[in-house]
């Protein structure tokens, strides 16, 4: 019996001065349940006094997600602003993003 090894590389966050991403706007009647809980959230953030106020932000700000391709597996996208926090888990495997390399 012959068995291979898969060598895993391992995942690393994007470089800040060098990623691919993708803009999206969480409109109500496109992304339902996106949009629904975008706006619970800054409700129960108490960023917003109304829901009406909420929505209105919600629906008129672009998000940036960050692109990541994992061999093997598939692509996921993350916020841009939660990539800063350098605490991001492949949703297939589970594994830590190591930090960036410092070139592209």
């Amino acid at each position: 019996m012959i068995t291979k090894t898969l060598k895993t590389k391992i995942m690393k966050l994007n470089n800040s001065d060098c990623y691919d991403s993708i803009m999206v706007t969480l409109a109500p009647d496109k992304y339902p349940t996106a949009f629904a809980n975008k706006v619970d959230e800054l409700i129960e953030q108490n960023q917003f006094k109304t829901r009406e106020e909420a929505e209105a932000y919600v629906s008129g700000t672009p998000i940036e997600l960050e692109l990541y391709y994992e061999k093997g597996t598939g692509l996921f996208a993350v916020e841009a602003e939660a990539v800063e926090s350098g605490t991001i888990y492949s949703p297939y495997t589970k594994e830590l993003l190591e930090d960036a390399d410092c070139d592209c």
